[in-house]
């Protein structure tokens, strides 16, 4: 069967749904999947832990350092003794690190958690579609290559942003001890400006996790309901006490695909449910009957 034939025969089967009228709601009670964000700061926490058993092995080297330049003659500038040396335990500590990220094996891991996203993403759409519409989808529609240039992007862009911050931390740390062994200070007091780098670059891995799943389940769910011929959308927000005020005003109404709602009246900058940085609405679809396009089950099947 076509895909135009098939149209006809979804239009067919759900007509009684719609009542004679053109547009039919979201019956479904859809909310951000916490659960997915759960995983994905897992697995930060687990990658950050890396550069944090790293750093405990090497701070006795960078205090060991640190009483050197204590007893080094005051006629040689502390900058000029310290940063060979500094710079040695740096580039020691980075090869460390480097190889247990390779162990760690961050784009297998990341790829299992586009396979979670997708397997809920089609569950929670076909649930979607048989309370709202009554109609059961086929059940390897969306499997092969459906998901794939989406999935493969989101893996290859966060792979990029989470294993440039073991560089940036380290960075920052031997910046740190260096100006701090310049300035004369103690080595408790670099040692708490180290953590303190630490402690930054794991919230900075967390705010990816918390973003970037958002991100991807917003695109899965526009090219989704698009495939679908849903055009349009109600904005639902997670109805709770972090809801910003710009998305809460969005709550309930009804916005194109095609036109997504300003989300910052300063700044004019426009997004759709989940694209906004931390955002956890979600886009309800308003399935319109001369437009609906999907794969039923059983008719559709047969008739091929």
């Amino acid at each position: 069967m076509n895909r135009n034939a098939m149209k006809m025969a979804t239009q067919e089967t759900v007509r009684q749904k719609f009542r004679g009228k053109k547009t039919l709601r979201c019956r479904s009670n859809i909310r951000y999947k916490e659960n997915l964000e759960r995983e994905y700061k897992r697995l930060t926490r687990s990658y950050m832990a890396i550069i944090s058993s790293t750093l405990k092995t090497t701070l006795p080297e960078i205090k060991k350092l640190s009483y050197e330049r204590t007893d080094a003659k005051s006629s040689t500038p502390a900058s000029y003794y310290i940063s060979p040396q500094l710079k040695k335990v740096f580039d020691k500590m980075m090869k460390d690190i480097n190889g247990k990220i390779d162990a760690f094996d961050l784009r297998t891991r990341l790829e299992r958690l586009t396979k979670l996203t997708r397997k809920l993403s089609i569950d929670e759409w076909k649930h979607v579609v048989s309370r709202t519409l009554g109609i059961d989808l086929m059940d390897d529609y969306y499997n092969g290559d459906f998901y794939r240039e989406i999935l493969e992007k989101w893996t290859d862009q966060n792979l990029s942003l989470i294993k440039s911050i073991p560089q940036e931390c380290l960075a920052e740390m031997q910046v740190i001890t260096q100006k701090g062994f310049s300035e004369g200070r103690t080595i408790t007091a670099i040692s708490k400006d180290i953590q303190k780098a630490y402690s930054v670059s794991r919230s900075k891995a967390l705010f990816i996790a918390r973003d970037q799943m958002a991100k991807l389940n917003s695109e899965i769910t526009q090219y989704q309901q698009r495939d679908a011929g849903v055009n349009r959308y109600i904005w639902s927000t997670s109805g709770d006490e972090r809801v910003r005020e710009s998305h809460a005003a969005l709550d309930g109404k009804i916005f194109s695909w095609d036109a997504p709602p300003v989300v910052d009246k300063k700044t004019g900058r426009r997004a759709h449910p989940g694209e906004d940085f931390q955002c956890r609405c979600v886009a309800l679809p308003v399935f319109d009957y001369d437009d609906i396009d999907l794969p039923v089950k059983g008719k559709t099947e047969t008739e091929k």
